[in-house]
């Protein structure tokens, strides 16, 4: 399920090298939401992972698909209410021909709430 424009949208971006940032705001009336949890929303951390996924074939500029999860460390929750924007930064490397590194943090102000290191494949 594609979650950009529906759960959250990009405010802004940018790129230096390898290094891709996103400010995303988050969509507190998405239905995803409502059942998760109703009256006191959070982020799931499997849409966590798919914003990071979405954001970094979106970098790469070919879609992508996760082929190995090596680390995710939640730190916060991610509330819709209490935090409708967050900012994630992306670091992608080239590992061979067919997988891409992708490093992850999600933080908002002085806040990290995530941290996601992935191997993407074409």
């Amino acid at each position: 399920m594609k979650l950009l424009d529906s759960l959250f949208t990009i405010k802004e971006s940018s790129h230096s090298d390898d290094t891709f940032k996103y400010s995303l705001k988050l969509n507190p009336e998405h239905f995803i939401y409502k059942a998760h949890f109703p009256g006191e929303p959070i982020t799931p951390g499997v849409c966590i992972l798919q914003i990071a996924l979405e954001l970094a074939s979106l970098a790469y500029g070919a879609a992508l698909e996760v082929k190995t999860v090596k680390n995710i460390k939640f730190l916060r929750i991610i509330s819709p209410v209490e935090t409708p924007e967050v900012d994630y930064t992306l670091q992608l490397s080239q590992q061979d021909e067919e997988n891409i590194k992708v490093q992850v943090s999600a933080t908002y102000a002085d806040q990290t709430y995530a941290r996601l290191s992935i191997i993407c494949r074409k």
